[in-house]
């Protein structure tokens, strides 16, 4: 393991799991993804790349390649630059983070392995390869939803004792386990990022998660930003009105697949079609009006610079 991987980066804020933006054809909207970077950073987040709402496990890799490269290359510097470089087997998760280091990504989110029934001992044993062959710091990824393998209290623990593994981002949706990563904090010396749940986000950001990564902020950017911020200072009007903001996304995506509202949300903004990637399903088009009327009450559908609505 090289010097580089026990490079520390900034591990605290709001971090955007950004969707991959599709053009009309179903090829990456290129300049929409570049527009979306920009609003990021301007309400002040941090990117998330290939996560599970930029749809990893499902992406052409070509898509995915070109996605993490022009990402970076956007995103030049202004901000910590995570990749979700979770996968099946091990091997496929080292080269996912080895495409990471090469674009020069400060952090990589490692998902427990998924499809075939692992054992925790084989949990530990992907991770601890992963961590020692990645050139990048490695945040575990806790997303049992999808993975069906939960990462536990015990395998947690063991695995903070390896210097490259840094971060937890938990979505696990079980808040006596985050309440358990909090409280045990000192001992195992991982940062703590909440990572699902934003209707319950004003009592996560005061119980003290150094971090959210939120799915929300691609149509709602700086909300819950502003949420954190009205946290720390005890302003209770500025922290309703931001989770309120949080909430009318967070409601639609209980009615519908939650990816194809952020997707919608992000289409109706002027960046991407609202495609997600098949079989996961469209938005209907009753909700994507809901959704529209959403956006327009929260001041959310200004013409953007470059926008094609």
């Amino acid at each position: 393991m090289s010097a580089t991987a026990r490079r520390r980066p900034a591990l605290s804020g709001v971090f955007c799991p950004m969707i991959t933006p599709f053009d009309d054809a179903g090829g990456l909207d290129e300049s929409g993804a570049r527009r979306l970077v920009d609003r990021l950073v301007e309400a002040g987040d941090h990117v998330m790349v290939l996560g599970t709402s930029g749809e990893l496990p499902i992406l052409p890799t070509a898509v995915a390649d070109r996605m993490v490269d022009l990402v970076a290359e956007q995103l030049a510097g202004r901000g910590t630059f995570v990749c979700g470089v979770g996968d099946v087997g091990t091997e496929r998760a080292v080269a996912n983070a080895e495409r990471a280091a090469r674009a020069g990504a400060d952090l990589v989110a490692v998902t427990t392995p998924y499809y075939y029934p692992v054992d925790e001992a084989s949990i530990r044993r992907h991770y601890l390869e992963i961590a020692e062959r990645s050139e990048v710091p490695v945040a575990l990824y806790n997303i049992p939803v999808n993975t069906h393998t939960p990462l536990t209290r015990d395998l947690v623990a063991r695995l903070a004792d390896h210097p490259n593994i840094v971060a937890i981002k938990d979505s696990g949706g079980d808040r006596d386990f985050f309440s358990w990563l909090l409280e045990q904090k000192d001992a195992h010396g991982l940062a703590v990022l909440q990572g699902t749940d934003e209707a319950n986000a004003t009592d996560y950001w005061s119980a003290g998660a150094d971090g959210y990564v939120s799915g929300l902020e691609n149509v709602v950017p700086g909300a819950m930003n502003a949420l954190a911020a009205a946290v720390r200072t005890g302003d209770g009007a500025a922290a309703a009105a931001a989770q309120a903001q949080l909430d009318a996304v967070a409601g639609l995506t209980t009615r519908a697949f939650w990816l194809s509202v952020l997707k919608s949300g992000a289409a109706l903004q002027g960046i991407g079609s609202g495609r997600v990637s098949a079989p996961l399903p469209q938005l209907p088009a009753e909700l994507e009006s809901e959704l529209r009327s959403e956006l327009v009450a929260m001041g959310r559908l200004p013409r953007m610079a470059g926008a094609t609505v």
